[in-house]
C-alpha cells in the first residue's frame, strides 16, 4: 500500500539483451521495412519482459487499464492481450522505433489517448490515423520542492559562481553533447565567467571543456538547491514528449532555453512565453546572452512560466481531468 493505493509487483523474466544496441541500430536504420513478428522480437529483446503482469492484464475485470509509455513490452504485449477498455500514455516523439509495424496495432487497439502536448498528438495521429478516439491533451503535474534544501554547490564548489544548468540524463541523444559544444563555442568568443552544470545519471562521458561540470545523479534536496541557485536552465533535447524540465525551472523562478527541434518543449515555451529557443549557435548564442545580460527580462520569462504551469499543470487541476476521461472510457 501507498498512499491508500494497493500496489501489485510483478516479476521480470528477461531484461534488455546485451547486445541490443547493436541490433537495435541495425534494425532501426530502416524500422518500417521489418514485420510485425521482428518488430516484436525487437521489443522483446529490449525489455522488460513480464509474462505475469501480460498474465494478470489478460484475465483482469478491470473498469479500464492504463499504459505508460508506448515503447515498451509491458504495453505493446499489455495493450494486445487486454479485454477491457484501454487507454495509452504515448509519450511519443519523432524516432525511429515508433515506425516499428507492431505499434500500428498498439494504437488501433486502445480505446483513449493521452497526449502530453498537441504536437505530440500530432506525431500520433499523423502516423496511426487515431483522430476519431476518445483523447485528451493533458499534460503532466511538477514536483514541487519547498523546504528541500541540500548543499551541493558547496560541495562542488559552486557558491557563488554564475551557472547555468541542465537536468537529466547525460547521453549524446538527450543533447548534452552538442549543448557542451555550444556552450564551449560561446566561451571563445565571449569573456564570460558563468559555468554550465550538468546535473543527472551519466550514461555516456561528456566532453570535458573548460566551465563544464558534470555532478552526476543527484539527490532531490540537491536539484532543489541547484534550481534555486541557477540563473538559467536549458533543455537542449530534441527527443521529448514533454517537459518535466521546463515546470520544475518555472516553479523555481527561472528562465528557460529550449532546443527549437524539439516539438514539445518548442511548443511550452511558446506558449508560456516562459522561454527563449535556439536551432543552431547564432540562435544559441543571442539566446543565452540576452538572458545572462538582463535580469529583468529573465524575470518577465520565469514570471510567465511559473503563471502557465499554475494554470496548467496544477495536481488538482489534472487530477479531476484524468478522471473525468477515463470515466467516459471505462465501462462505467
Amino acid at each position: 500500500m501507498l498512499n491508500n493505493v494497493s500496489i501489485e509487483r510483478f516479476s521480470i523474466d528477461a531484461g534488455r539483451r546485451s547486445d541490443f544496441e547493436y541490433i537495435s541500430r541495425r534494425m532501426l536504420s530502416a524500422p518500417k521495412s521489418f514485420s510485425r513478428q521482428e518488430s516484436l522480437d525487437l521489443i522483446n529483446w529490449q525489455g522488460p519482459v513480464s509474462n505475469q503482469l501480460i498474465e494478470s492484464i489478460a484475465t483482469c475485470d478491470s473498469d479500464v487499464v492504463v499504459f505508460y509509455p508506448y515503447l515498451y513490452h509491458t504495453t505493446v504485449q499489455g495493450v494486445l492481450s487486454c479485454p477491457v477498455p484501454s487507454v495509452l500514455h504515448p509519450a511519443a516523439h519523432d524516432e525511429p522505433i515508433i515506425d516499428l509495424a507492431i505499434y500500428r496495432d498498439v494504437f488501433a487497439k486502445v480505446q483513449g489517448l493521452v497526449y502530453h502536448t498537441y504536437a505530440e498528438r500530432a506525431i500520433v495521429e499523423r502516423r496511426f490515423g487515431v483522430a476519431s478516439k476518445k483523447s485528451i491533451d493533458l499534460g503532466m503535474g511538477f514536483r514541487t520542492y519547498e523546504g528541500l534544501r541540500g548543499n551541493v554547490c558547496e560541495r562542488s564548489g559552486l557558491n557563488g559562481k554564475e551557472f547555468i544548468l541542465c537536468l537529466g540524463r547525460v547521453e549524446a541523444k538527450k543533447g548534452s553533447v552538442l549543448l557542451a559544444r555550444l556552450f564551449h563555442e560561446y566561451k571563445v568568443r565571449n569573456r564570460s565567467g558563468v559555468q554550465l552544470v550538468f546535473a543527472g545519471a551519466i550514461s555516456e562521458a561528456g566532453p570535458g571543456f573548460v566551465d563544464v561540470r558534470y555532478l552526476g545523479e543527484v539527490s532531490e534536496a540537491d536539484k532543489a538547491e541547484l534550481l534555486e541557485k541557477a540563473t538559467i536552465v536549458i533543455s537542449p533535447s530534441a527527443y521529448e514528449s514533454f517537459g518535466i524540465v521546463l515546470l520544475e525551472a518555472w516553479n523555481a523562478s527561472k528562465a528557460v532555453i529550449v532546443n527549437r527541434d524539439c516539438a514539445a518543449t518548442y511548443e511550452l515555451a511558446r506558449s508560456s512565453r516562459g522561454a527563449l529557443s535556439f536551432e543552431d549557435y547564432g540562435t544559441f548564442e543571442e539566446s543565452l546572452h540576452v538572458l545572462l545580460e538582463n535580469r529583468k527580462y529573465r524575470d518577465l520569462l520565469a514570471k510567465n512560466g511559473k503563471r502557465y504551469i499554475r494554470q496548467n499543470f496544477s495536481w488538482d487541476v489534472l487530477a479531476k481531468r484524468y478522471l473525468d476521461f477515463l470515466r467516459s472510457v471505462a465501462r462505467v
